[in-house]
């Protein structure tokens, strides 16, 4: 049994959505775990989906023939998509960053989310995740306001966005969110700190 964890925050043990998904794993029944990678999108030696890999990606639907550096580029991308399915769970931590993710997670999410690779499309014309296939993938997700109805101005793509790709991907998602995390005291942030690390202690139990 192997685990992917994806850490999106730079922060790292400053942050809190990396302090909730450690606090889960470490909850989470050992057989339902195992081994545990965290894997921050932040290394610097993660791949850049460039030039050079996205012509590669569209060469054979335009008939074209592929150069060396277009083909050593795709040969990245297809090693970190098998990567990727070589684990078992998948939990994703990420902050909202201006509504969204970070954009060093949806720059490694570009790279494994590949037609023919890491989805394809039934006879109906429908797609389907190869990528995932049933595996389950947890999403801790942390933003500094609250999506409650009482502020119908604000816009969350974090959440709609993480649930989709994965599951279009083929994984059974769950999601925790904490919100909002934005505290003005030391003592309000060190009580929410603690109880979010409650929240995700006791979700991990049950995985």
């Amino acid at each position: 049994m192997k685990t992917l964890w994806v850490e999106a925050s730079p922060k790292q043990d400053r942050s809190l959505s990396s302090a909730m998904a450690e606090t889960f794993l470490a909850a989470a029944p050992p057989d339902a775990v195992g081994q545990v990678e965290r894997f921050s999108v932040w290394s610097e030696d993660l791949l850049r989906f460039g030039r050079d890999a996205a012509i590669a990606k569209f060469a054979p639907l335009y008939g074209e023939q592929r150069t060396d550096a277009q083909e050593a580029a795709w040969a990245q991308v297809l090693d970190e998509v098998e990567r990727v399915r070589g684990f078992d769970r998948v939990v994703v931590s990420s902050p909202m960053w201006n509504w969204h993710v970070p954009h060093a997670l949806k720059a490694w999410i570009d790279i494994v989310v590949q037609p023919g690779v890491s989805f394809t499309l039934n006879e109906r014309g429908e797609h389907v995740g190869t990528l995932g296939t049933g595996k389950p993938a947890q999403l801790i997700l942390t933003r500094s306001s609250a999506y409650d109805g009482r502020h119908p101005e604000l816009q969350d793509f974090q959440r709609p966005y993480l649930e989709y790709i994965f599951g279009f991907l083929g994984y059974d998602v769950t999601t925790l969110v904490v919100e909002p995390t934005t505290r003005w005291s030391p003592e309000e942030r060190e009580a929410m700190h603690a109880e979010s690390l409650e929240t995700a202690r006791a979700a991990g139990a049950t995985w």
